[in-house]
């Protein structure tokens, strides 16, 4: 759902703001940062299950760099050629930006992704850091000390900073305590504790009412911290939906289609935005009509994710994770003996 929400978002609204139509559209999508919310839950809570069921924090880092990595760094080699199409040609990159890029975290060095979606996967990748940190030193088994002092941080630091930016935005300590927000991932921070703890309420962890009552206090910081962007009964009713869906109550979600869409989720992630928009662009000056163009585009998308999933990804990554299974248990051999 939150697949299909974002290619909706970035295909109507997005495109509409950046490039426009020639044509009405005649509607939009403006919903994404409410798909990015549910991303982010239940990223807190299928990553926390990951970490906690394998109990080796060395082998969730690896399991997830395995999915991650090859095919992001081919879909940025490919996003380098798509940028020299219209529309996307009015903004070259960089041989410094394409470094940035290739560290999945561009932002963190002060450049902006060659992919604008690619954000939210810069977001992902600090939170396994800071969420295997947190198992390292006891804060998952102990979490209302170890996200506990994250939501505090991120109640303090962040509408500090944002008060305090028009002043002193270039000073030394403003950019460390930016860093700082930025490598914790505090704006997004409530988010991950809000899928954690629905992770605990499901596991029988802790008591169920100060579980509850640790998700409150997540959803008060984050509208505390997000400036008014995000409606609070909007929250609500996504921390619902991830809930029922957790608890497999939306029976829609186990239909074959729905369950296939988010076999090829990443790949559609990464692959639909800037090769759509260009597609879009030649599409719709061409004379094709707004709605067709966006059909035309959102069935090639999904056409190349299953194509891009079953031929490049899947292969790539069970190669891949066979040879890291094939040196830990050669590491293991040897440490025994």
């Amino acid at each position: 759902m939150a697949a299909i929400n974002l290619v909706l978002f970035h295909f109507t609204h997005v495109y509409h703001v950046k490039y426009g139509f020639t044509t009405p559209l005649g509607w939009q999508w403006p919903f994404g940062a409410y798909g990015v919310m549910m991303f982010l839950m239940l990223s807190g809570f299928v990553n926390s299950m990951s970490l906690m069921r394998r109990g080796d924090p060395t082998d969730f880092v690896a399991a997830r760099l395995i999915r991650i990595v090859p095919l992001f760094l081919l879909v940025i080699g490919a996003n380098v050629l798509l940028n020299l199409c219209a529309p996307l040609n009015d903004h070259p990159i960089s041989t410094s930006q394409l470094l940035a890029n290739l560290t999945l975290m561009p932002r963190v060095f002060g450049f902006e992704c060659i992919d604008p979606v690619m954000w939210t996967l810069q977001v992902e990748m600090l939170f396994y850091a800071v969420l295997t940190v947190l198992y390292c030193w006891g804060g998952l088994k102990h979490y209302w000390v170890g996200w506990g002092g994250l939501l505090a941080a991120s109640l303090i630091l962040c509408p500090t900073l944002d008060a305090l930016k028009a002043t002193y935005a270039d000073t030394f300590g403003f950019a460390c305590a930016t860093a700082v927000r930025q490598l914790l991932v505090l704006d997004y921070i409530p988010m991950f504790a809000i899928g954690f703890l629905l992770y605990m309420i499901k596991t029988g962890v802790g008591r169920f009412r100060n579980n509850v009552i640790g998700i409150a206090i997540s959803v008060l910081v984050f509208h505390c911290i997000d400036h008014g962007k995000h409606n609070p009964v909007a929250t609500i009713l996504i921390i619902a939906m991830v809930t029922m869906a957790a608890w497999g109550r939306i029976p829609i979600l186990r239909l074959k289609p729905f369950v296939y869409i988010s076999t090829i989720s990443y790949a559609l992630y990464l692959g639909h935005n800037n090769l759509g928009c260009v597609l879009m662009y030649a599409f719709n000056r061409a004379g094709v009509p707004a709605n067709l163009c966006l059909a035309i585009v959102i069935v090639f998308s999904f056409c190349l994710a299953i194509l891009i999933t079953h031929r490049i990804e899947q292969p790539l990554t069970l190669r891949i994770r066979g040879l890291y299974h094939d040196y830990r248990n050669g590491t293991m051999r040897r440490a025994i003996s």
